[in-house]
């Protein structure tokens, strides 16, 4: 007499007969109907969530809002990631000390209003302030998480965080608490061109001490051109060859998957810049850090066999 197991077998074998076979998904999940305006959804759905949400046509309207929302704070930790120009006018702390932390955000989240932090530029800073401020490129805001996560799927950070709103509890008598295991207060801003002033180094550098140094030769895209066809190797000797460059992108494919990833110019020129300034690009991990979060094991390949790195 069959048991139990070949009884439930039996029965579901005989309900998926005559059905058309399912595959498994090969990609991210996303909605049937895509809406319009990432930045728009972002912003609703980050104050929905008690973010203080803001969005600035430029960085120098960041920058003249930063001076005087500031001014309620007595210090700050600031990430390495954040321009010098968006970095608050205040005394540096400690983490542990500070009462206002900042960030930049690798992404923005307009499904959930959620900001997307990387562990490189310390959780301590994330999460011990009592308050936090995260700038946002307004180009990296995207509809959902998959978009993301497969910009960053061949170089990871050790950590990923998802930070939708202020921390908050209702553990006890289920009354809400903010504060409770983050800051309590956290305010976005996204910054239409701040991509832009980040692959601008020694402009972003200057104060009224006097002028900056001249400006690094920025990158040969001429260059960047003749590696079309190429054949080249990651640092951890993964093959990929130079498909396409574009006024703006270069497309590289990688040999042994097939995939696509599109290096941005500007991204490219920041990283070469800094290279020539003198700041360290030993590799992909330093390249997303410093530079772009955009595919850094190519990236960085690429600007290697440019010589620039």
């Amino acid at each position: 007499m069959p048991d139990a197991k070949h009884r439930i077998l039996r029965r579901v074998r005989r309900a998926l007969a005559g059905r058309w076979p399912v595959e498994a998904p090969t990609g991210p999940w996303r909605p049937a109907v895509e809406a319009a305006g990432a930045v728009e959804r972002f912003l609703a759905h980050a104050e929905a969530a008690g973010v203080e949400a803001r969005r600035f046509e430029s960085p120098d309207a960041a920058r003249a809002w930063l001076s005087d929302w500031a001014a309620a704070f007595k210090s700050a930790a600031t990430s390495p990631r954040v321009p010098a120009p968006l970095a608050p006018p205040l005394p540096a702390a400690p983490p542990e000390e500070a009462d206002l932390g900042v960030s930049r955000a690798l992404a923005a989240v307009a499904d959930t209003g959620s900001v997307l932090l990387s562990s490189a530029e310390g959780r301590r800073l994330q999460l011990l302030p009592p308050a936090h401020l995260v700038w946002v490129d307004e180009a990296e805001v995207v509809q959902h998480l998959g978009e993301v996560l497969g910009r960053l799927a061949d170089d990871p950070p050790s950590a990923l965080a998802l930070h939708s709103g202020p921390s908050k509890s209702a553990d006890i008598g289920q009354i809400m608490v903010q504060g409770v295991h983050g800051p309590g207060r956290l305010a976005v801003a996204v910054v239409r061109g701040l991509a832009e002033l980040e692959a601008r180094p020694a402009e972003a550098a200057k104060t009224d001490r006097g002028p900056s140094s001249p400006t690094p030769d920025a990158l040969d895209w001429e260059a960047v051109r003749a590696l079309e066809g190429r054949r080249l190797a990651t640092k951890r000797g993964d093959a990929f060859t130079v498909e396409k460059v574009t006024e703006n992108t270069a497309v590289v494919r990688v040999g042994s998957s097939g995939k696509t990833y599109t290096l941005r110019r500007r991204c490219l020129e920041k990283a070469a810049r800094l290279a020539a300034a003198g700041t360290p690009l030993p590799g992909p991990v330093a390249y997303r850090k410093l530079a772009c979060n955009e595919a850094p094991a190519y990236a960085w390949a690429v600007l290697r066999a440019l010589g620039r790195v």
